[in-house]
């Protein structure tokens, strides 16, 4: 019974130490949430949204979708959450830090379509404008 409490024990510390021990170099892109959605259903959240993802100084639109247990939101201002490619163009790991502990992240694994345009925050959501258009109007 021991062996089982120190095994059960170990095994949460190793998951807050992969949490907690997170390289924010290793993710070098800037992801910007303009519209969000989700539901839950037995105990998962299904989510999908809208965004742009900045790498360097390039911008594109994109779509996105995921499952887990808990949702992220979307991002307000200029605030953005880091992420890297696990597969270029269809698959990005998306860092969130955990409010209140800075050095504590979740990772969310997001199926993602690449746009050629632009999401700005629209009326009713996200509203997607071309590459001139916003840097024309929108960047800063």
């Amino acid at each position: 019974m021991r062996r089982l409490v120190l095994a059960v024990i170990g095994l949460l510390l190793f998951s807050v130490v992969l949490l907690a021990g997170k390289n924010l170099a290793d993710y070098p892109l800037q992801i910007q949430v303009i519209e969000s959605h989700w539901h839950r259903h037995q105990g998962m959240v299904d989510g999908y949204g809208r965004g742009d993802i900045r790498d360097g100084e390039s911008i594109r639109g994109f779509d996105f979708a995921y499952t887990s247990g808990e949702p992220f939101h979307r991002t307000v201002g200029d605030a953005h959450y880091l992420a890297k490619w696990k597969k270029e163009g269809l698959k990005l790991e998306l860092l969130v830090g955990e409010i209140g502990a800075p050095d504590k992240y979740v990772t969310y694994d997001l199926k993602t379509s690449m746009r050629d345009d632009v999401y700005v925050p629209g009326p009713d959501g996200a509203m997607a404008i071309s590459q001139q258009d916003y840097k024309d109007k929108w960047a800063k």
